[in-house]
């Protein structure tokens, strides 16, 4: 992209979010800001002031957060050593991850790993009262159960995705926005007639490290590594899309006969609670929901291997 170009808002905004997505697709994986503006075709300053302006943080700082709130989701979910989780996190040693990991939260992560409710868990835990409270407990109480769970074996995976909410109120923002991304979604999905392609949301970040105002919610078609016509379709008719790789493996499969937004919040007390009382531990923060339609929703949680 030339300097002398004229750039919209709006190509700057993606540019920005582009960046972004880059470095949730590469957060285990060494790379430099200069990696990134090339991949995106501009100079490393243009990109470093235009990520700053539109983000509201520098980007490198963006992935230091980043990566350090979903290692806090690891220590709180998964069953990963500290060491693994490190790895997993992009850090080149245990040491280096454990020494930036309490500048940023006060805490070592064997400390963190031991507390019994985050600060920004209260306030998750709030809304999931209020929600519950207006459609009934018993409701969620036959449906989000352990036992209703099945497990599952889902390929290595490609998503391609838009951000629905990137700014003070992310549920607000999903709610509002979702029935006009499903349509447009669904349109994409008959075009490439894979059955095991799934329309899907979920969340960049880890619930609940990630304050509310900065969680980033998306939607979008997660695609099989394998089906390669597809992919080469969505890379020539969808380019602007971005892109997140979601492993393969076990996932347990609870459905949902409710709403995306009904079943969005309890899904995390669910997974929560299931956590605690050790029926299951995450091999990431990659859970998602798959949408069938208006009424209904599939949770797709990734099974750590030793607690199949």
């Amino acid at each position: 992209m030339s300097k002398s170009a004229v750039i919209t808002k709006q190509q700057l905004e993606h540019l920005a979010l582009q960046g972004m997505s880059y470095a949730d697709d590469h957060v285990g994986d060494t790379f430099s800001i200069k990696d990134v503006s090339d991949r995106l075709g501009i100079s490393y300053s243009y990109f470093y002031h235009n990520f700053a302006d539109y983000m509201g943080e520098p980007f490198w700082h963006y992935v230091k957060r980043h990566r350090l709130e979903l290692s806090a989701g690891l220590l709180r979910h998964s069953g990963h050593s500290i060491g693994i989780i490190s790895d997993l996190c992009g850090y080149a040693t245990t040491a280096a991850f454990s020494k930036a990991f309490k500048q940023h939260f006060k805490e070592s992560p064997k400390e963190f790993r031991r507390i019994a409710e985050l600060p920004n868990e209260k306030r998750t835990i709030q809304i999931i009262e209020t929600i519950t409270a207006s459609a009934g407990t018993d409701i969620f109480g036959n449906f989000f159960r352990y036992d209703r769970g099945e497990r599952v074996q889902l390929p290595d995976s490609v998503l391609y995705y838009t951000l629905l909410s990137r700014g003070q109120n992310p549920i607000g923002e999903m709610i509002a926005k979702m029935n006009q991304y499903y349509n447009a979604i669904s349109k994409i999905l008959g075009q490439i007639e894979i059955a095991t392609a799934k329309i899907i949301t979920g969340t960049l970040d880890s619930v609940p490290v990630t304050d509310y105002e900065k969680i980033s919610i998306y939607a979008g078609l997660s695609i099989p590594l394998h089906a390669a016509a597809a992919h080469q379709h969505m890379e020539t008719n969808y380019g602007y899309l971005m892109r997140k790789r979601i492993p393969g493996g076990t996932y347990l499969r609870l459905p949902v006969p409710m709403d995306f937004a009904t079943a969005g919040i309890p899904m995390y007390n669910f997974i929560n609670q299931n956590c605690k009382e050790g029926n299951f531990k995450m091999s990431g923060n990659h859970f998602f929901m798959v949408l069938n339609g208006t009424t209904a929703c599939e949770i797709y949680i990734p099974l750590l291997r030793k607690h199949y």
